[in-house]
């Protein structure tokens, strides 16, 4: 294992880089952790091959909705606006029936963009989700100030007046 210090190659059974000191127990954690084990990988596995099959059949639900929906259409305008009976109900229809399917597809977009966001910054995710208390983060204190070096000290010193007449 290298250093990420120093660069130092160190064998891993040891807990500090011999040139230059650093704790490598952490850092063979961290990257036990970032390897993938036997079991994690085939859960991965399973896990995209889940998530392939849910996008291919919501894929479908969405071609189905979609020809529901025109076939929908198709009906209102043939049974209302051909017959000329009852035009402002058969616009109306079709309206809601587009604006349904409008805000359908937006709410999928947006929860859609809202997991790509939290695999690609889950730490965001888990900071937004907690709900800290500031007045517990601070702990209450007196106030006691710092003394400076030079406080009262500075009186002692001897000041020479450096003003010189130029001739």
């Amino acid at each position: 294992m290298f250093c990420p210090n120093c660069g130092a190659n160190n064998s891993t059974e040891q807990k500090f880089c011999r040139a230059c000191g650093l704790n490598l127990e952490k850092s063979a954690e961290s990257l036990l952790e970032q390897i993938p084990t036997a079991q994690s990988a085939s859960l991965l596995k399973h896990e995209k091959l889940i998530e392939r099959f849910g996008n291919f059949a919501l894929g479908g639900l969405g071609v189905v909705v979609l020809f529901g929906v025109t076939i929908l259409i198709y009906t209102v305008v043939k049974k209302f606006l051909v017959n000329g009976t009852d035009i402002y109900l058969a616009i109306l229809l079709i309206a809601f029936i587009i604006f349904a399917l409008m805000s359908l597809i937006f709410v999928i977009f947006n929860e859609s963009l809202k997991e790509k966001k939290a695999k690609i910054n889950p730490i965001i995710k888990n900071e937004l989700d907690e709900k800290k208390d500031a007045a517990k983060l601070l702990e209450e204190k007196s106030f006691e100030p710092i003394p400076s070096v030079t406080e009262n000290s500075t009186e002692l010193l001897y000041t020479k007046n450096k003003t010189q007449k130029l001739q």
